[in-house]
């Protein structure tokens, strides 16, 4: 056997300290001591000391200061004017535990402030405005009541040293009527009611700016080519800035092309406006970028943060004439195998008068060995330009300029190559549906559109009934035949100026919809004739329903009519008298005699298809005593089984005497 033993430690957050206490209370500083809690098996590490100042954040409470777990007390340093209190939490390696209670209130005297705001600056937006801002103080930092900011402020010239002061609570502080754009010393210092605190520095400041009063002067022009020139200006005197100088402002305006016409030009814009910007201490710049063969104005401008100021005189320059830009498009045609068709239009920017074009072209092949093509077209006006005896194999480069007297201009490059003589498309590709098909195609490279036609009709016996499709190109790839029927057959034929170039067969989808053929079932005689047969198999019907109706109910009326023997008839007259239809209907409402007499019994019913209706009579002596003889009893029975014979069953024993009359309806 093995026997084994141990032990479990059980562990848990300590207990919160107890039975704080204050003591050596100094200017700024406290002691706080306290009982600890238990440990419940895992030793304190550390203790954890919050305050809640009740004077600028009450029931709020903040971390003060942490001490090692085998403290009692802890030094505590404080802030000048509060009203605070403390508690402790004790910390193991369980966790924390719930905080002690608080301790009594504990007040710190108030003094002078030992700091003064910081980021103390200037603002000033409005013209003649001086305003004054900072970064506030924090709460804890204000060191006693009745706390204010002293500012400070005095113009740097003119004014003499004298500061001028006042108190207030919260930032900022405007001062008003003090000159457009002028220099102060500022500065601002934490005031309460124990005293001031310590001496501030004064910072630069200025009231607020406005526009310039002035211009830039003696601006001048120097062109250096066709698109760029160089301005130069005489410096700005800075009292007429009326704020700081970030710089001048060069305003060009485009006003014409030199030699400007109206209709070809009209497309461009009368008047463009550029700026250019410098910095405060620049007095000349050159300026790049403009149009050749152009008119110009120019104004110059000073500016600060509030804007820019009057602008110098206009004045006025010319750039010389330029190479031109490359022409607006440049379309290839070809309508042959060894000629190429360019259809160009002038340059937007012709910067110049133009004088030609210049077109440059070269077959496009991998040694890149074959000469460069070079044709003039001396003709401004000239819009198109057919290239002969080109290799119907190749493929070439073209280069268009346009050329003023300056040079050639910018090239406007295309590549393209002949068109070759083409047929018909024959490699179809063909996608079915119930109303339509859908045609598809590639069309081979370089050769020239063709037009075909498609001719179809449905295969629905020996009709034919033709249709033609529009003329279709065959550069579209693609065409579709709509109006189909769904579900049908048709015969497709592609033809080419009138000659069949390819065909197929194709069946749409979807259900058919069956034609009725005109056959002897649909002519008039025999729909005719087949009426005629059903209206008399329907009067045969009638007569043999009518027929059976009568044949199948007796008729009294007609037995006493006819012929009977002599002993009968006596019986008639002087025993039933009339039948009616009306005593019928009164004896079958005659109460029933069945529960009292045996002439109902199951033997003495008349049936008829399993069915009887039994009307009892009441017969007198009389009339019982003529059925009680055998010469008329049989007679009568013989005439009645005649009409409606009974079952065998009830023949046999109802021959002598009949108990009842069953008419059967």
């Amino acid at each position: 056997m093995a026997e084994a033993s141990g032990s479990i430690t059980l562990v848990d957050r300590p207990d919160p300290p107890a039975l704080l206490q204050l003591s050596d209370s100094k200017r700024r500083a406290v002691t706080l001591s306290w009982t600890p809690g238990e440990d419940h098996k895992s030793p304190v590490e550390e203790f954890i000391v919050e305050f809640e100042d009740q004077g600028s954040k009450p029931k709020v409470w903040e971390e003060l200061k942490r001490v090692d777990g085998s403290a009692l007390s802890a030094a505590l340093s404080l802030h000048p004017y509060m009203s605070c209190r403390f508690r402790v939490m004790a910390v193991n390696e369980v966790g924390k535990s719930d905080p002690s209670k608080p301790s009594e209130v504990h007040n710190t005297a108030a003094e002078v402030p030992d700091k003064n705001p910081e980021d103390v600056r200037s603002e000033s937006l409005e013209p003649g405005t001086l305003l004054i801002t900072w970064k506030e103080l924090d709460k804890k930092h204000l060191n006693g009541p009745d706390f204010k900011y002293r500012v400070f402020w005095m113009r740097v010239l003119g004014s003499g040293p004298e500061w001028h002061t006042t108190n207030i609570t919260a930032p900022p502080f405007i001062v008003k009527d003090v000159g457009v754009y002028s220099s102060f010393n500022i500065k601002v210092q934490s005031v309460n009611e124990e005293g001031e605190g310590p001496e501030p520095k004064p910072v630069i400041g200025s009231s607020g700016e406005d526009v310039p009063l002035e211009a830039p002067m003696a601006v001048g022009i120097v062109p250096l080519n066709s698109t760029a020139i160089r301005v130069s200006w005489a410096g700005i005197d800075k009292d007429t800035v009326r704020g700081k100088l970030l710089g001048y402002k060069i305003h060009l305006t485009r006003l014409r092309a030199r030699g400007h016409r109206r209709g070809r030009r009209a497309r461009e814009p009368q008047a463009t406006v550029r700026e250019v910007e410098t910095g405060p201490g620049e007095e000349k710049r050159v300026v790049g970028g403009l149009r050749p063969y152009s008119h110009y104005s120019l104004t110059a401008t000073v500016f600060n943060s509030k804007g820019e100021g009057p602008a110098c005189e206009p004045l006025t320059f010319d750039t010389e004439e330029g190479a031109p830009g490359p022409p607006s498009s440049l379309i290839l045609e070809s309508l042959g195998e060894t000629e190429m068709t360019l259809h160009w239009t002038a340059p937007i920017h012709t910067n110049g008068v133009l004088i030609g074009y210049l077109l440059q072209y070269q077959e496009m092949v991998e040694t890149n060995d074959h000469p460069m093509q070079v044709i003039s077209v001396d003709n401004p006006e000239a819009t198109h330009l057919t290239v002969h005896k080109l290799d119907r194999k190749s493929r070439y480069r073209f280069s268009l300029k346009g050329r003023t007297a300056v040079g050639d201009g910018e090239p406007l490059v295309r590549e393209g190559s002949t068109t070759l003589d083409g047929g018909p498309p024959s490699n179809f590709s063909l996608v079915m549906g119930e109303t339509a098909v859908n045609l598809s195609w590639t069309t081979k490279e370089r050769h020239r559109n063709v037009r075909f036609q498609i001719t179809y009709f449905e295969k629905s016996g020996e009709s034919k009934n033709q249709r033609r499709s529009e003329m279709v190109n065959s550069s579209q790839s693609f065409h579709q035949l709509q109006g189909l029927n769904p579900g049908s057959h048709y015969r497709l034929f592609f033809t080419h100026n009138g000659v069949e170039f390819w065909q197929r067969d194709v069946d749409t989808n979807g259900t058919a919809v069956m034609e009725v053929q005109g056959g002897f079932a649909t002519q008039g005689w025999f729909i005719g004739l087949v009426s005629a047969i059903v209206l008399l198999l329907l009067l045969l019907l009638i007569l043999c329903f009518i027929k059976r109706s009568k044949g199948g109910k007796y008729s009294v009326k007609d037995k006493e009519d006819g012929p009977m023997d002599s002993e009968a008839r006596p019986m008639k007259d002087d025993t039933f008298g009339e039948y009616s239809d009306n005593e019928e209907k009164r004896t079958a409402s005659l109460p029933s005699l069945c529960d009292d007499s045996k002439l109902c019994s199951e033997d003495n019913l008349d049936y008829n298809g399993g069915s009887a209706v039994t009307t009892e009579l009441h017969l007198d002596e009389s009339l019982a005593s003529q059925y009680s003889r055998p010469s008329e009893g049989a007679g009568v029975l013989a005439e009645t089984a005649a009409l409606d014979p009974p079952p065998p069953a009830a023949a046999a024993t109802n021959n002598s005497v009949p108990n009842s009359v069953a008419i059967l309806d």
